[in-house]
């Protein structure tokens, strides 16, 4: 009895971490590269602590805070159940590990969501959250739920695949089934992706797959034991092909708005470049002038320079042109003469000055002096 008991443990435990979606989902939801600047699947938002942006083919999402998660939520109206998720993402190098991941079942009222986190040592944890409480699905709680995973890659891009089908989840890691997981509460809800504190995740595409479900008029059936409708399964093919090609038609429209956003932007970019020449030719007009005129001014000086010359060898080759030499010698000389005689005067003014000064002392002590002599009876 032990045996048979130890048997069917180790079965349950077995089949519990085996893959429980079967179902395959193959029609494209929602497919993005985020190769341009304008996306609408998801916000772009910048704030002192957090931003989530659209640069160099990556959506951004960062957390400046030290606290909380930075998290975007698919823009889709309804909440979504049995879906496959494919992400392609890379964290960035900081100082301490870096987390990040995927929402999924996030409901509002109340709030709660399951969360698939990554952290840059290639480990994994599954939380549940319920109005901000955390629980691990997975893991033990002295590790903080962290699980370690070969088909992680340390660095560069990994890609998360999540498969969900009614209450079970199957977890992906770079193609490589790494863990399913169970939650009968959250079956359903939104999709989002998130950021931890002090880190940044960059997610390089994003894809979600359904299934059209055409066969599921089978399980239509009535509590009053009426007999199973039959599906017509020629019609059913029919919608097949028709939504084949829908989904490749929707793609190539997809491939066709970027390739116009691509074009839009090279527009813009030529725009900003026609601006540009023109405000340079307005420079080069201004410029062109101020040249114009600075060339006229050396022409003008330049001749007169050669005019001058020319003078200068008329004079000197003229028969005249030795006594006009000599005078301009004999005047330059007389002029320094003239300058010399003129600081004498101003040496004598100076002496003269002085010895009237010296007169002046002279007569007042005779004056005195006759003063202080005794007058004659």
């Amino acid at each position: 009895m032990r045996f048979l008991l130890f048997i069917c443990t180790i079965g349950v435990f077995l089949f519990s971490r085996g893959q429980n979606v079967t179902q395959n989902y193959s029609d494209t939801l929602y497919f993005e590269n985020f190769e341009n600047n304008t996306i609408d699947l998801f916000p772009q938002k910048f704030n002192a602590f957090e931003l989530s942006i659209v640069e160099d083919g990556y959506y951004r999402v960062k957390r400046m805070d030290t606290e909380g998660r930075s998290m975007v939520y698919l823009k889709h109206p309804n909440d979504l159940s049995n879906y496959e998720i494919d992400v392609k993402y890379m964290l960035t190098k900081s100082s301490s590990a870096s987390v990040g991941g995927i929402i999924f079942h996030g409901q509002s009222n109340p709030s709660r969501a399951i969360i698939v986190e990554i952290n840059s040592d290639r480990q994994y944890r599954v939380l549940k959250i319920t109005n901000n409480q955390e629980r691990y699905i997975l893991g033990d709680p002295e590790n903080l739920g962290w699980l370690k995973h070969s088909a992680i890659e340390k660095n560069g891009e990994n890609t998360i695949t999540i498969k969900t089908q009614s209450e079970h989840s199957d977890i992906y890691m770079n193609g490589t089934f790494v863990n399913s997981i169970y939650d009968m509460q959250l079956t359903k809800g939104k999709i989002g992706l998130f950021s931890g504190p002090e880190s940044e995740i960059k997610f390089n595409q994003f894809l979600l797959k359904n299934s059209s479900n055409l066969t599921d008029f089978s399980n239509r059936s009535s509590s009053s034991g009426i007999q199973k409708e039959e599906p017509n399964i020629e019609f059913q093919e029919v919608i097949l092909i028709f939504k084949t090609k829908i989904d490749k038609q929707q793609q190539t429209i997809a491939s066709l708005q970027r390739e116009v956003d691509k074009y839009r932007s090279m527009l813009n970019y030529d725009t900003t470049l026609i601006a540009k020449a023109s405000e340079l030719e307005i420079q080069n007009t201004f410029l062109t002038y101020q040249l114009d005129s600075t060339t006229q001014l050396l022409q003008k000086n330049t001749s007169r320079l050669l005019y001058l010359e020319s003078l200068k060898e008329d004079i000197e080759k003229g028969s005249n042109g030795d006594l006009v030499l000599n005078l301009t010698q004999i005047l330059a000389n007389l002029k320094k003469e003239n300058a010399a005689i003129k600081k004498e005067k101003s040496i004598h003014e100076q002496e003269n000055k002085k010895l009237k000064e010296d007169v002046k002392i002279l007569l007042r002590e005779i004056d005195r002096l006759k003063n202080s002599l005794p007058i004659p009876e």
